[in-house]
């Protein structure tokens, strides 16, 4: 009889532990997918800088290139990331590469910030103190000094760096900015993310596409601002034609190399690239619009 009930048992317990733990490793296995990023150990850069805190932040708080500005305004560990930009040490930095990774995600931080500080709902361009826009407030601190957004970007990456694709990395808190990029800049990694932020900007049809009706190429006015930054790279429409995966689209921009047809620029969208609604909390009057409303001036 004992043999009998091991024999029947056996089988019929083996089944019933597969059945119960296959969806508990589903359950495990999709909770993996979803769950929250490991925080980083911290690994300081030669300057000082843990840019493992902004990849683990920028993982964590940014989807589909919008921002959950009130998730990432409450982590520490933002504040943590916040006070070594303001700290650190440029000259440990020895690559050109190390120095560009760091001023991308210094500039991307700063914009944020700006954002949570100044409790920005609508769009930046809003936000004034007096006469001085968002982008020109001298109130981030980079390496013991202030800085404006806009002494970042045009007197320091732009004149420093011969690197026409920051103006796909670097974004202004804007929906029509090119998506933020889940990841921190890495100097080692800089160059294929650069190749990575030109190829998923000239393969979107929110900042480059083809009006039906025209044949027109329809632009993102980024390139409109900054366009002269490609000169020495056969020009911008080159460049979106080399990087396009489209045949129609490389068509359409060789007809508009050529001058057989106009761009049509986008209209510029500088709501907030938030991933929800933000509650105001106060803070200071908006109105009119500030100096990046003409990046180049």
């Amino acid at each position: 009889m004992t043999r009998q009930k091991s024999s029947y048992y056996g089988p019929f317990f083996w089944v019933s532990l597969v059945s119960f733990a296959v969806p508990l490793f589903v359950a495990w296995s999709a909770f993996s997918e979803v769950g929250p990023t490991t925080k980083p150990v911290p690994r300081p850069d030669a300057s000082g800088v843990d840019h493992d805190l902004w990849d683990y932040l920028l993982k964590t708080y940014v989807e589909n290139g919008l921002v959950d500005y009130n998730g990432i305004e409450r982590d520490h560990l933002f504040r943590t990331y916040l006070r070594q930009l303001g700290q650190c040490d440029l000259s440990k930095l020895t690559t050109s590469s190390d120095r560009l990774a760091m001023m991308c995600n210094a500039y991307n931080a700063f914009v944020i910030n700006g954002v949570v500080t100044h409790r920005i709902t609508d769009n930046v361009l809003n936000y004034k103190v007096g006469e001085t826009g968002f982008f020109d407030l001298p109130e981030h601190i980079l390496a013991g000094k202030t800085v404006s957004l806009n002494h970042i970007e045009h007197n320091v990456i732009r004149k420093a760096f011969a690197e026409p694709r920051i103006h796909v990395a670097l974004v202004c808190a804007a929906k029509s900015c090119p998506a933020i990029r889940p990841e921190a800049y890495v100097g080692s990694r800089i160059e294929k993310q650069l190749a990575d932020q030109s190829q998923l900007f000239a393969n979107n049809p929110k900042y480059v596409s083809i009006v039906p009706s025209s044949g027109q190429v329809q632009i993102n006015p980024i390139l409109q601002w900054y366009g002269d930054d490609w000169k020495n790279d056969g020009g911008f429409l080159a460049w979106l034609q080399e990087e396009t995966n489209d045949e129609d689209l490389k068509q359409a921009l060789a007809r508009t190399i050529d001058g057989q047809i106009a761009i049509k620029w986008n209209v510029y969208d500088w709501s907030l690239n938030s991933q929800g609604s933000r509650s105001s909390g106060g803070g200071a009057a908006h109105s009119g619009f500030g100096s990046g409303s003409v990046p180049n001036e």
